[in-house]
């Protein structure tokens, strides 16, 4: 719980610092400038807690596949960022725990009631008011938002089921690896710019932040019941809409606030549902008979 709360609060000062970056430099260079000081630093923690030789366990399909989601996810959350106010983009992202639910249909041919297939429903209908689907109104950038969200979803599902003999290090050390290649690959398509000595010094903050983030959330979902702490993903609005305010001045309108909650309510009823669900199944295997 301690690490997701953690992991949400440092994510949004990363945010921050590279949304305000990204306003004058060309964003394949901010994501590579960031994602090669996180990987020097996370490197350097491997190599001194003595898991370098882990390392051979990052080529794995699985690691390599959750890199690639991770990424992604990065990539669209960050476009979409330039764009957007932080704590809209930060709304729409967290329906990413519903798309958990839903993959764990599709995947692990998971039972969900009508209960938790009604949450999802009203936490995709609060994504659809902060998207504002009129003519008038419509925020194509939130759709990038949506991208990432499913993005997400998909590595955290993968998170779950990474064996537990790859150190966590490892796995924080691929993420930010990986972003730092997804943005040298941006950068085949971009005029680079020299950075300021000031943006620099921004940006090694940020890949501070960001890769304690990422340490912080592969603990959250490893080998936990991701209905017991999968609240506290939600903590990420209220950080979100401080710093955006406190940074940029945004003030969420009545269509965003309206749309986070049915979000955040949503999530919150679904989990609450799962944790119904699993002591129902448990309470049903008394002590002694097969499963208990």
């Amino acid at each position: 719980m301690f690490a997701l709360a953690g992991a949400m609060a440092t994510f949004a000062v990363n945010d921050m610092l590279v949304k305000l970056t990204a306003q004058r430099y060309p964003l394949g260079e901010v994501i590579t400038v960031r994602g090669l000081m996180a990987t020097l630093l996370v490197g350097g923690c491997l190599i001194a807690m003595g898991h370098l030789t882990h390392l051979r366990a990052a080529v794995q399909p699985l690691v390599l596949t959750r890199t690639a989601f991770d990424g992604a996810a990065m990539v669209l959350f960050t476009t979409a960022l330039i764009h957007m106010p932080l704590a809209e983009l930060s709304a729409i992202n967290l329906v990413s725990p519903l798309m958990l639910t839903a993959l764990a249909v599709i995947l692990f041919a998971e039972e969900v009631g009508w209960r938790r297939w009604s949450a999802i429903i009203v936490g995709f209908v609060g994504t659809l008011i902060i998207v504002k689907p009129s003519a008038d109104n419509f925020n194509a950038w939130a759709l990038l938002g949506i991208a990432c969200a499913f993005a997400g979803a998909c590595r955290d599902v993968i998170t779950r089921n990474l064996h537990a003999a790859i150190p966590t290090i490892v796995i924080s050390f691929m993420a930010a690896l990986g972003s730092a290649a997804i943005g040298g690959l941006m950068g085949l398509i971009e005029q680079w710019q020299p950075m300021a000595l000031a943006d620099l010094g921004a940006l090694a903050v940020a890949a501070f932040f960001l890769a304690i983030g990422h340490y912080l959330v592969v603990i959250a979902f490893r080998g936990v019941d991701v209905a017991a702490i999968a609240p506290f993903r939600y903590t990420l609005l209220i950080w979100a809409g401080a710093l955006g305010y406190l940074a940029f001045g945004e003030v969420p309108d009545r269509f965003a606030i309206f749309g986070s909650l049915l979000i955040v309510g949503s999530g919150l009823y679904a989990l609450h549902r799962e944790v119904v669900r699993r002591r129902t199944v448990t309470a049903d295997v008394a002590p002694g008979e097969p499963g208990a």
